[in-house]
C-alpha cells in the first residue's frame, strides 16, 4: 500500500525491495537464499529538514550528474531552506525501533526520494539556480531544432514565473509513490499561494531521466514509468545526452556501457502550470497507490 496525504504524516507501507545483503557468515547457500529476497518496508513522507542535505544532494547527483556539480550544495540548501515546500521519503522505523542503535544511524537519515519545486524566476541571485537556467537554454539552443531559443524566450519573460518540479528517488522504489507524493506537493503549492508566497507558477518544468537505443532517438525510455504520461501531457520537450558524464554515477537503469547500446539522456518537459490537478488525477488513475 502506498499512501501519503497532504499533511504527509501517514506512512508508504509494504514497498518491495530486493535484498541483496550477503550473510555475514558468508555461507554460500544463505547467501543464495538471500538474494532477491523480497521484503516490505514502510515509508514516511515528511518535510525536508537539515538531517536530509547528504541524502537529498545524492538524489540531485544523479538527476544532474556533472551539468550542476558545484552548485548542489546551494541546491540542496534551497530545497531544505523551504520545509514548507514537498517532503523526503524516508524509512519509517516504527515506534518499537530501538532509537538508540547507533549503527542504524545511517540508515535513519537515509532519504529514498524527494518531491519538490524550486522558483526560478524569483531565485537568480543563486549560483546554482543561475547555472540551472543557462544550463536548461543552452541545451535547448543544441537539441530543440524546432525553436532553439524557446527555453530562453521562457526563462526571460518577465511576465512568466517558472518553477523547476524536482521528483527523484532511487530506482527501486516503486511508480506507487508518484501519484500521492505528486498531490502532496500540489497541496503545498496551493497553500503557499495562498500565503502569498511565490508560487504561483505560469509554467513548470521537468528534468526527466531517459534512455535510448544509442543514435535512435526516435524511441525514448524512461528511468521513473510516469515520465512517459508527462510527455502526453507537457506543451513542448527536447531529449539531450549525457552519457559523456556518466562514469561512477548511478544515472538509471542499469545497462553495460561497454557495449555501447543504449545511452544516457535527459528530457526536459514544459508545462502549463494549471494542468498540474489533471496531471495528478491522471497519476492516480494510471498508476494507483494501491
Amino acid at each position: 500500500m502506498c499512501k501519503m496525504d497532504k499533511k504527509r504524516e501517514d506512512d508508504i507501507d509494504n514497498v518491495n525491495e530486493s535484498d541483496d545483503d550477503y550473510d555475514e557468515s558468508g555461507e554460500e547457500e544463505e547467501e543464495d537464499e538471500d538474494v532477491g529476497k523480497v521484503i516490505d518496508v514502510a515509508f514516511d513522507a515528511r518535510p525536508p529538514c537539515d538531517s536530509d542535505f547528504h541524502g537529498i544532494k545524492r538524489l540531485l547527483q544523479q538527476l544532474f550528474v556533472k551539468d550542476i556539480n558545484d552548485e548542489l550544495s546551494e541546491l540542496t540548501t534551497l530545497i531544505i531552506n523551504q520545509d514548507f515546500m514537498g517532503s523526503v521519503l524516508k524509512q519509517d522505523f516504527g515506534e518499537d525501533s530501538d532509537e538508540d542503535e547507533e549503527s542504524d544511524e545511517d540508515d535513519r537519515d537515509g532519504v529514498f526520494a524527494v518531491s519538490t519545486v524550486v522558483n526560478l524566476s524569483e531565485n537568480q541571485s543563486l549560483s546554482c539556480i543561475e547555472r540551472i537556467r543557462d544550463l536548461l537554454s543552452s541545451k535547448c539552443t543544441e537539441s530543440f531544432k524546432e525553436d532553439p531559443s524557446r527555453m530562453a524566450k521562457l526563462l526571460g519573460d518577465a511576465s512568466s514565473q517558472v518553477g523547476l518540479l524536482v521528483t527523484e528517488r532511487f530506482i527501486n522504489i516503486p511508480a506507487q509513490v508518484a501519484a500521492p507524493s505528486m498531490e502532496s506537493l500540489k497541496a503545498d503549492i496551493d497553500k503557499a499561494v495562498r500565503k502569498k508566497r511565490k508560487f504561483e507558477f505560469s509554467h513548470l518544468i521537468l528534468i526527466s531521466k531517459s534512455y535510448a537505443a544509442r543514435g535512435q532517438r526516435d524511441t525514448v525510455f524512461y528511468s521513473n514509468p510516469e515520465d512517459e504520461l508527462y510527455t502526453e501531457m507537457c506543451d513542448w520537450s527536447y531529449t539531450f545526452s549525457i552519457a559523456n558524464q556518466r562514469d561512477g554515477v548511478n544515472t538509471g537503469p542499469e545497462w553495460d556501457d561497454d557495449d555501447g547500446d543504449m545511452e544516457a539522456l535527459r528530457t526536459v518537459m514544459v508545462f502549463d502550470a494549471s494542468i498540474l490537478a489533471h496531471l495528478v488525477d491522471k497519476l492516480k488513475a494510471e498508476i494507483p497507490a494501491k
